[in-house]
């Protein structure tokens, strides 16, 4: 079973954490280290969050599926194939295999 399951991980995606330091003012600035890279499945959503609809100003979402990993949080940045993205949700399922499943959002 686990052999299957490693069968269908085919994309290539690096998570990122806004970095905790600051500037002299206080603000947070636009660095992001590095939580890791991993190997995972995607797989398309429908346009945007429900409340947008299928209208066009609607972001892709992105569903991914990659082995169990508790370092992922929601609003990590995720980089695939040039996209950047930012994780909705992380869910760890832990049935026949464990796995963390995302659902992350593109930005424009």
């Amino acid at each position: 079973m686990a052999k299957e399951f490693s069968g269908v991980l085919r994309e290539r995606i690096l998570i990122e954490r806004q970095s905790a330091a600051r500037d002299d003012l206080g603000s947070a600035g636009a660095q992001f280290d590095s939580i890791g890279e991993f190997w995972a499945a995607a797989e398309a959503l429908n346009s945007g969050r429900g409340e947008a609809g299928e209208s066009r100003s609607a972001l892709p979402r992105w569903r991914f599926v990659l082995r169990e990993t508790q370092a992922i949080r929601p609003g990590d940045r995720l980089l695939w194939t040039g996209r950047v993205m930012v994780i909705a949700s992380v869910v760890l399922e832990h049935r026949l295999i464990p796995k963390t499943i995302l659902l992350a959002e593109e930005r424009r």
